[in-house]
């Protein structure tokens, strides 16, 4: 509830904004306090919805002064519990910034605001026969928010992280001061590169909304090749298929090289656990490729080949596997409309899904799934897990996705044990937990270097000096 006196608090934020983009109504709150995952829900005190920078200047600069908290907010699509307001405040909703500033087909990068969407990009991109590294995700969600917490897409296998695709960005602090970095810093119409500068786009990467709003963004984006070639295997256990991926991987000639368990091939997952059929294969795999020639495509299956038969010959499980058509177009007719829809993963369960999402080493993914599956199984839960490798095989992804019946407390904890039980030993194998609710950044933080937390502790000061944004999540 808000109480008696802080309208005062709603007639500043209506002065800002205007009265028809502020609002304490309950029914609205309640809106913003929860999401898919086992977080808790929380109210904030107020919404509010800026359309320009000016007044995300005017909402800091009076937050900050205030004290009041604030959630920066765009599609609300992550299942980490990233937006749910840990000591409530002001939720700042900026899915009216929605405009594509610019796209440059000549230097690839494109400049967004915040509230951009996968569709509403790509839609544009297309236009100049030109992509962005789309994750499997609802077309609804926000890419300047993916890019800024480490997301991922079809391009991580060639490019890496989303966030390594950031070429400039323009950020209000906490205090309410504009600044930018990269070359749009030097010249305020250059979006090109963060480099040759000292890399301050780090500042706002991977800090779960806590150290300033991102108010613009340039992006690398990418020419499409017209030649399309999905290669597909399976294997009875994830040893063999773990042996695949780093020997493919070391050529480097897919954009996307991804895996998944029997589980999570389902759609939906099966909730509760069910076990896999005998015979059927436990891994499935795809590599994406694009070629812009026929010879090209040749060129890349060859070596293919040559890596499916260094795998034969070590004597593994490994076959080829037809995919099944609309599962290979949830992969390549990005941004998805089929894997990337919620409802695929939750059908089953109740509408609730949450994950241990990881970076770990692919050396690490066959012990690490072998303890996860034993701790998901044992609270009745499908081991549905994907490993993705990312430039090359120099890291990857290792994740589970985890749904569960929301509307039952007992099922929400038993998730949430079972998440944090896999994350734990995730942990202790050197891999990092991505998109962290609280609950995973206390882990992270038990087992962090004193010198690394206080640098942490060091930075959020001096960015935000009265803890007001997004406070609470780093759990420091």
């Amino acid at each position: 509830m808000v109480a008696k006196g802080e309208d005062k608090i709603l007639e500043e934020l209506v002065s800002i904004v205007g009265k028809e983009n502020a609002t304490a109504a309950k029914h609205i709150r309640y809106a913003y306090s929860y999401d898919l995952s086992f977080v808790k829900p929380k109210l904030p005190d107020y919404v509010v919805m800026a359309t320009t920078v000016e007044q995300i200047q005017g909402i800091m600069k009076f937050a900050n002064r205030e004290k009041i908290p604030v959630v920066p907010y765009t599609a609300g699509t992550n299942i980490g519990g990233l937006c749910i307001p840990e000591r409530g405040g002001i939720l700042l909703d900026l899915k009216r910034m929605n405009k594509i500033i610019r796209i440059d087909d000549e230097s690839h990068y494109a400049v967004i605001e915040p509230g951009v969407s996968h569709a509403q990009l790509a839609t544009e991109l297309y236009k100049y026969n030109l992509r962005w590294s789309w994750p499997v995700g609802p077309p609804s969600a926000s890419s300047s928010s993916c890019a800024i917490s480490h997301g991922i897409g079809g391009l991580s296998g060639r490019y890496g992280l989303n966030s390594e695709e950031i070429t400039s960005m323009e950020v209000v602090l906490p205090t309410g001061e504009l600044v930018r970095v990269g070359s749009c810093a030097i010249q305020e119409d250059s979006w090109h590169s963060v480099l040759p500068l000292p890399q301050l786009d780090g500042l706002f990467k991977g800090w779960l909304g806590s150290s300033g709003v991102v108010t613009k963004i340039g992006l690398r984006v990418h020419p499409i090749p017209p030649v399309l070639k999905v290669f597909t295997v399976s294997t009875k256990d994830i040893e063999d298929m773990v042996s695949y991926m780093r020997n493919l991987g070391n050529y480097e000639i897919c954009d996307d090289l991804t895996a998944v368990s029997w589980w999570l091939a389902q759609v939906p997952i099966p909730s509760p656990y069910i076990p896999k059929p005998d015979g059927a294969p436990e891994w499935f795999c795809f590599g994406t490729t694009f070629s812009w020639t026929e010879k090209e495509k040749e060129a890349r299956e060859e070596i293919w080949q040559m890596a499916l038969g260094e795998e034969q010959k070590k004597g593994t499980s490994i076959k080829y596997a037809e995919y099944p058509e609309e599962a290979l177009k949830a992969r390549t007719q990005l941004p998805s409309q089929i894997v990337g829809s919620t409802k695929n993963y939750t059908k089953m369960a109740g509408g609730g899904i949450s994950w241990p999402g990881t970076f770990t080493p692919v050396n690490k993914w066959a012990p690490v799934y072998n303890e996860w599956k034993k701790i998901l199984v044992d609270h009745n839960l499908s081991p549905s897990v994907r490993v993705t490798n990312y430039r090359g095989v120099h890291y990857g992804m290792l994740r589970a996705m985890i749904p569960f019946n929301k509307k039952s407390p007992e099922a929400t904890e038993n998730a949430r044990q079972a998440i944090v039980e896999c994350l734990k030993v995730d942990l202790d194998a050197g891999g990092i937990p991505y998109k962290p609710p609280v609950d995973f950044a206390a882990e992270i933080n038990k087992r962090a270097h004193p010198g690394y937390l206080s640098l942490l502790r060091q930075v959020k000061k001096l960015l935000d000096p009265n803890d007001i944004m997004n406070s609470g999540k780093l759990g420091i």
